[in-house]
């Protein structure tokens, strides 16, 4: 279990740099801003976790090999956005981090403190991109459901 923390410890902050640098960036910069972004971030961590060990114990082998391919695929493609940006709004980040505010908007949520607006904030973000995680571990999943079952792309055709 410990081995599990320390993968889902260091995978969710490589997933989470991105949101982090543009949460800092656009945020007052304040510690307790900073403090709400890490304490979503530690949510989920503690989720991806105790979801992993829940498949784990089940036995569902290739659902957690998908999603472990999943959130590498993720976290590379954030940390490439970072690196070559080519437009910031084509980053899943900044979609996520949109969305989270109209949905905060939409749910009339006036937080006056910006430890618990950067938390919620976070929490919501980091919903919308785990179902990002969620599509890619899907996709990984049928296709190698896919190669298991020995079709290729010459009997689709």
């Amino acid at each position: 279990m410990n081995k599990r923390w320390g993968f889902w410890t260091r995978w969710v902050c490589i997933s989470a740099i991105a949101g982090f640098v543009w949460g800092v960036a656009l945020n007052d910069n304040s510690w307790l801003s900073i403090g709400g972004m890490v304490a979503g971030i530690g949510c989920f961590i503690v989720f991806y976790t105790l979801l992993d060990d829940f498949a784990r114990k089940h036995q569902w082998h290739r659902f957690t090999a998908a999603l472990q391919k999943g959130v590498y695929t993720k976290a590379w493609l954030q940390i490439l956005n970072l690196a070559m940006p080519i437009s910031p709004f084509m980053s899943l980040e900044i979609w996520a981090g949109l969305a989270a505010s109209s949905i905060v908007d939409f749910l009339r949520l006036d937080f006056h403190q910006p430890f618990l607006l950067s938390f919620v904030m976070t929490l919501i973000t980091g919903a919308l991109l785990s179902l990002c995680v969620g599509v890619i571990s899907l996709i990984v999943l049928l296709v190698s459901d896919a190669k298991a079952d020995g079709i290729t792309t010459n009997d689709i055709s």
